[in-house]
């Protein structure tokens, strides 16, 4: 089973022109990061709503497709951007502006599947019903491919967050190992330890076609 399968749906880059500090108008796409980083850390309102806008479908795309909520995804996303804000002068690469809140959206993730794993303990029911896989299978995907998801689903759930997270990374955003890394927060190794623990799991299940490490 390819995982292209899943139904990623990313919404077109907004093309509204807005109006900056300084009274022209610029259209969206034609601001590289790094300006925006420098405006936001100036305190430019302006830039922090087109850091939002061009990204906020990225960082709410993630944390939908690792917690399966996409109402747990938009509140994780309006806290990433929140958080972001306040700690603005720790990105230290400019250019790497989308993977650094997407690394505080994970961290967000973590939290959420912990409150979840509590909730579970404690015997509450959670009032958000997490989607299963199957239900983000492309609609003309047959029902064979359906029954594989399914049991993906069942596997990813047996194992830890952590290596649920990082094995979504790495096979369904299609991150590098590298990539994976930075936005768990964690060395190269780790990673990898995660990634092949969850693979363990899902291979004892079903048959993947992800690339060799």
């Amino acid at each position: 089973m390819r995982l292209e399968l899943l139904s990623r749906p990313t919404p077109p880059r907004a093309e509204l022109a807005l109006r900056p500090a300084t009274g022209s108008r610029v259209l969206l796409p034609d601001i590289a990061d790094a300006e925006l980083v420098e405006r936001v850390a100036r305190g430019d309102g302006w830039a922090e709503e087109v850091v939002y806008r061009r990204h906020a479908p990225a960082v709410i795309g993630v944390a939908r497709r690792l917690l399966a909520s996409q109402t747990e995804a938009e509140d994780v996303a309006q806290d990433t951007f929140v958080t972001a804000f306040e700690i603005w002068g720790q990105l230290r690469d400019p250019h790497r502006l989308k993977q650094w809140l997407i690394q505080i959206a994970v961290r967000k993730v973590h939290r959420i599947f912990r409150r979840r794993r509590l909730l579970r303990v404690l015997g509450i029911r959670s009032s958000e019903n997490p989607d299963t896989l199957e239900q983000w299978a492309h609609p003309t995907t047959n029902a064979e491919v359906r029954a594989e998801l399914a049991l993906l689903d069942k596997a990813l759930h047996g194992v830890t967050p952590a290596q649920r997270i990082a094995w979504m990374l790495r096979y369904v955003e299609g991150m590098s190992l590298d990539e994976v890394a930075f936005e768990c927060s964690c060395s190269l190794a780790t990673a990898k330890r995660r990634i092949a623990a969850a693979q363990a799991a899902v291979g004892a299940l079903v048959h993947l076609e992800v690339p060799h490490e």
